[in-house]
């Protein structure tokens, strides 16, 4: 399949065609995704009202055909989700395509399945397969194997998810890799960096899992054995208040709160040498990438958030530490990077720099309407 991004119409001759794009929420890394698929398609997103999620992540309405604010709930147990109004919008509608996300609790995803089966619209799922799980149930198998049977193309995050899914007996012809990345709107090249600067940036959601304390931590240690080093944390989330509150008196760590702007994090992380996300990473190492930051994470792939830390590689484009080594393997890590020589920074950073760019070109959303073209069309 060609990655050539789609023109404008370029779906047909005459009139663009409606796909549906179903998202639990619409976050800022999302846009470029609809902008992307807007000017190939008539474009209906379906996700819940825009507003600050108390998770941390951002809200937005972005510019489409139509925006559908959609309501979740729980039904039959906590773990069984329902997005309203998809399934019924699919049958009135019938549009072209729907491109939905791959979260198999939820009921409306099922729905979506069998409607499209039902009334011959193409449906294309957009997930991360079974990346995390090494050695899934049967159950949670089958659950996969009959989605991907039920929709027109499964679009796997990263490579590593789409083998995890042929590893379970889904069929190849329905896998497609469009690696997952989000576009920065400012960024920063290695060009702009000197390897010497004290900062590092911390950048995402301050939640279970996040690991910010250890990283405290390790700065804190560094600074005893001398090292002239600031943290700067940029975001908020559950554990957020908590953290700054106990920290408050430390001058060396700089919190940034919730950031949504690309030109003011891209300002922030001039001040520093490399990022860090010492939990369970995802998608904030690829917007480290377009800061010329090497991220600094840990080494267990089916530990993180999501696949795309498998883009880091150590010394190229960032650095791992042993996971199961806790603080004191990550404040190893920290000060043998911080006593390399600036060439060398400036050599990973150039590594990290180019990744974004390969990530983006060309960018997610045109390598999915890309797809979504080709399963209108198959």
């Amino acid at each position: 399949m060609s990655d050539t991004p789609l023109e404008p119409g370029c779906a047909t001759s005459h009139e663009k065609l409606t796909v549906f794009y179903v998202q639990p929420l619409v976050t800022r890394y999302r846009v470029e995704v609809v902008d992307s698929l807007n000017r190939a398609f008539k474009v209906r997103v379906f996700a819940s009202s825009p507003e600050v999620d108390p998770r941390g992540f951002s809200r937005e309405t972005p510019t489409c055909d139509e925006f559908v604010v959609t309501g979740i709930t729980r039904i039959f147990s906590e773990r069984v989700k329902l997005q309203t109004r998809v399934f019924g919008q699919i049958v009135r509608v019938r549009p072209a395509a729907v491109l939905i996300f791959a979260d198999m609790r939820y009921l409306s995803l099922w729905l979506a399945l069998l409607a499209g089966r039902a009334l011959g619209v193409p449906v294309i799922i957009h997930g991360q397969g079974l990346y995390r799980n090494a050695q899934p149930s049967l159950m949670r198998k089958l659950r996969y194997r009959a989605a991907v049977a039920l929709c027109t193309r499964y679009v796997c995050y990263s490579e590593g998810s789409k083998l995890s899914l042929a590893r379970i007996g889904c069929p190849s012809s329905k896998l497609v890799v469009a690696d997952n990345s989000l576009r920065v709107s400012h960024t920063v090249r290695p060009t702009e960096k000197s390897g010497n600067e004290q900062g590092v940036m911390f950048l995402g959601r301050m939640r279970d899992g996040s690991k910010v304390e250890c990283l405290i931590e390790a700065v804190e240690s560094l600074r005893r054995k001398g090292h002239d080093i600031v943290l700067h944390l940029v975001g908020d989330g559950k554990h957020g208040e908590r953290l700054q509150r106990t920290y408050a008196d430390r001058p060396y760590l700089v919190w940034h709160g919730a950031v949504f702007d690309d030109g003011e994090i891209a300002s922030i992380s001039r001040a520093c040498r490399i990022g860090c996300y010492p939990g369970d990473a995802g998608l904030s190492v690829v917007h480290m990438f377009g800061l010329s930051l090497p991220p600094l994470i840990h080494d267990q792939p089916a530990s993180h958030m999501g696949p795309e830390p498998e883009y880091v590689e150590d010394n190229a484009t960032g650095f791992l530490y042993r996971r199961d080594g806790g603080v004191e393997a990550l404040t190893t890590e920290l000060e043998k990077i911080w006593l390399l020589p600036a060439d060398e920074i400036r050599a990973i950073s150039t590594g990290a720099f180019s990744k974004y760019q390969q990530l983006n070109s060309p960018t997610l959303g045109q390598r999915l309407a890309t797809i979504v073209d080709s399963a209108i069309h198959q």
